[in-house]
């Protein structure tokens, strides 16, 4: 069903010519006259592979060398080398200008007004968002525009968030390979979190501790990490939606080659889901790291990229997205509703490539169909990566009741790549990925830059996209903010000049530390807030904390004598 506005229709008229001949002549141009170029310059300089004498005459004496005049310069031919450049760059400017104006042109025509605020919808059984044009609406047809964060770190581990581990980075002489002005170590061995088990495995293994103690352990760690005063204090916020990063061990034992459903699979969930009920905050579910790896990233879990071409592995996560549909709607029904979406995968594409291509396109189709096996009624969000064009038209694969997903960090915008040149190239390719379904930025930040944070959520906003966060716990080894995270534990971890390099003061190493020693420093993984107390806090001068008070204004119900100077 779908509700373009006229105006909707105007702008994609207007921008019909960037989808023709033009683009495709004017970078034909380009090559031909790159090709012209190279082929005047080979000419100009003599290099086109003619084997002449002058290398014998080069072994007479120096005498008569310096005495040969110098080759003339055919200028011409440089004349015609100079021109040609003068074209390629004319070229290439008329086509970048011509795409980012269309970009431009085509963003100041958007507006989220142009989605109807209510519609009429006929309610599911469970209660559930549905997508409807370019919009979200829940089970009264009332327009709902996600405005949320991530909750990382608690289901799958992401070294640079966390208290714990697994060693500092050194130099070959033994010293930090990091470290401040105050002795404060900065940069540790990244985790993943395939290794990271693999590590608690083996000190069970060597007999540091238990099976039962294990357990014990990550239980302690994950009912502190998240309690209801973490709830409480997203909704005080002004957020209504929370992006919940997960993997799929923790849903699933055994070989990555014959994996099967974990007795508590959904134990934890469940209770995440309560209290986000509770709280009247919905939850999208985010296949954050799969078998046998998706990307080779540290938040993918493991080092490994061998997931989209093992067919073992993708009916694995087929079955597991099959499975939590399923038991959402024939087991805990009462929590369907609380569910907005479900993420197939998390950032699809392979290291150190461009992004999001067919060979990802063609499994996410597979997971999709998966859950449209047993669920007809949930959203299903479906990421491309880095850029616009990434994903296709829904309707190549038949897709139906999706969100489409993208991930901004301009990781240069200290390095001389504005964030207006940014995201003037996406708005340039939001021309042609221009499609007919709600649109959502899973992932971002604005790092210290609080003008941009306070331009670009409006922009998101103009845009009709909804938003969430990364994220919303985070740690600072130092004294310092973090704009990482809405919440902060501050370590403090400083070590005067004179300090022996093994006495320094570091993060939990959970390689060596002890079962009390793990259990003291998890044990206190809570968020400081309604009358509890934690290491996380919410600090008065935060940087995330101040950008969504200014965003949300009255709606923002955080009690000031919560926060800490």
């Amino acid at each position: 069903m779908s509700f373009a506005s006229k105006k909707e229709k105007s702008h994609k008229r207007l921008f019909l010519f960037v989808r023709t001949p033009f683009f495709c002549l004017s970078l034909w141009a380009c090559v031909w006259t790159l090709y012209k170029v190279c082929a005047t310059i080979v000419l100009a300089t003599g290099l086109h592979s003619q084997r002449s004498t002058i290398v014998k005459k080069a072994e007479k004496s120096k005498e008569k060398q310096e005495r040969k005049e110098p080759k003339k310069v055919n200028k011409k031919a440089l004349k015609i080398a100079l021109l040609s450049i003068g074209v390629v760059l004319l070229v290439l400017l008329v086509v970048i200008g011509s795409l980012f104006l269309a970009g431009h042109v085509y963003v100041s025509k958007q507006s989220a007004d142009d989605t109807p605020l209510h519609v009429d919808v006929t309610p599911n059984a469970y209660g559930t968002v549905v997508a409807v044009g370019r919009g979200l609406y829940d089970s009264n047809g009332d327009r709902f525009d996600i405005k949320g964060i991530n909750f990382g770190n608690l289901f799958i581990a992401e070294g640079w968030m966390t208290v714990n581990s697994i060693g500092a980075l050194y130099n070959k002489d033994g010293s930090f390979a990091s470290v401040n002005e105050q002795g404060v170590v900065l940069e540790y061995e990244e985790i993943y979190q395939e290794e990271f088990d693999a590590i608690l495995a083996e000190r069970v293994a060597n007999g540091d501790f238990t099976e039962a103690q294990l357990n014990d352990l990550l239980d302690t760690y994950f009912y502190a990490y998240c309690t209801e005063a973490d709830f409480k204090l997203i909704r005080d916020m002004g957020l209504n939606t929370i992006r919940l990063p997960m993997y799929y061990r923790n849903f699933m034992q055994g070989p990555d080659d014959a994996l099967v459903m974990r007795e508590d699979a959904f134990e934890k969930l469940d209770y995440f889901l309560e209290l986000s009920k509770q709280y009247g905050l919905k939850v999208m579910i985010d296949m954050h790291g799969v078998v046998g790896g998706q990307s080779g990233y540290e938040h993918s879990g493991t080092r490994d990229i061998d997931f989209w071409k093992n067919e073992t592995y993708i009916q694995s996560m087929c079955q597991l997205w099959k499975n939590i549909a399923t038991y959402y709607i024939e087991e805990r029904p009462d929590l369907a509703s609380t569910i907005l979406a479900y993420d197939l995968v998390n950032e699809p594409t392979v290291r150190y490539e461009l992004g999001t291509g067919k060979l990802q396109l063609d499994v996410l189709d597979r997971l999709y169909d998966a859950i449209r096996e047993v669920d007809q009624h949930h959203i299903i969000s479906i990421e491309g990566v880095w850029y616009p064009i990434s994903l296709p038209d829904p309707a190549k694969y038949g897709w139906e009741n999706v969100l489409y997903q993208y991930h901004f960090y301009n990781w240069n915008h200290d390095k001389g790549l504005a964030n207006e040149l940014f995201y003037g190239l996406m708005n340039a390719l939001y021309v042609f990925s221009d499609y007919d379904v709600p649109k959502f930025v899973g992932e971002f930040s604005f790092f210290g830059d609080q003008e941009a944070w306070d331009k670009y959520l409006h922009h998101y906003d103009n845009l009709g996209w909804g938003w969430t966060i990364w994220s919303y716990k985070i740690i600072s080894t130092g004294w310092w903010d973090s704009s990482w995270g809405l919440v902060v534990h501050k370590m403090f971890l400083e070590n005067p000049a004179d300090t022996p390099i093994e006495d320094y003061k570091l993060k939990l190493d959970v390689r060596t530390a002890t079962y009390e020693e793990i259990m003291n420093v998890w044990s206190h993984e809570q968020t400081q807030y309604n009358g509890q107390t934690g290491q996380y806090k919410l600090y008065e001068d935060s940087a995330l904390y101040n950008v969504l008070k200014t965003y949300f204004g009255e709606d923002c119900q955080i009690d000031e004598s919560e926060l800490v100077k």
